[in-house]
């Protein structure tokens, strides 16, 4: 069975979502997780689109929660950046606390003055910009999903 398409509707789900906690004044960790998250769910949807025999296998384990790995990955396959330098650099801060799950649960990082500091606006009006794009891309591909 092929995840391609639910994968991808997920992560979109989760940036909306994240778009919808930000905007209610949500915990700002719980925004944070959520467009992590999002991004990849999308970001393995990308992969899996571009090669679904090579990427299915290891998603898990060769990508984990890496969102850099990841990320340079579908730069790779796209022959350009996905995201804007301005994202990448607010990914750069996210990612440590997103692989290591400090976003979700309750961590002592949340009383670190430097973790008051990650943002991600730019990444977020990345994620929003291209689900136009990506929306026609993956219902093209809803019959083999």
């Amino acid at each position: 069975m092929r995840i391609t398409v639910p994968m991808y509707e997920k992560g979109r789900s989760f940036v909306m979502a994240g778009g919808l906690v930000k905007a209610y004044e949500g915990h700002r960790f719980v925004y944070l997780h959520l467009l992590c998250q999002g991004l990849e769910c999308i970001g393995k949807a990308l992969l899996l689109a571009h090669d679904y025999e090579e990427y299915e296998p290891i998603l898990r384990t060769h990508f984990g929660h890496d969102l850099e790995v990841l990320v340079a990955e579908i730069d790779r396959n796209a022959g350009r950046p996905f995201l804007s330098s301005q994202s990448s650099k607010e990914l750069k801060s996210l990612n440590s606390y997103y692989k290591r799950h400090m976003l979700r649960y309750g961590d002592a990082g949340d009383f670190r003055k430097e973790s008051l500091q990650v943002s991600a606006d730019h990444l977020h009006g990345d994620l929003v910009n291209c689900l136009t794009e990506l929306n026609e891309k993956f219902s093209s591909e809803k019959g083999d999903a």
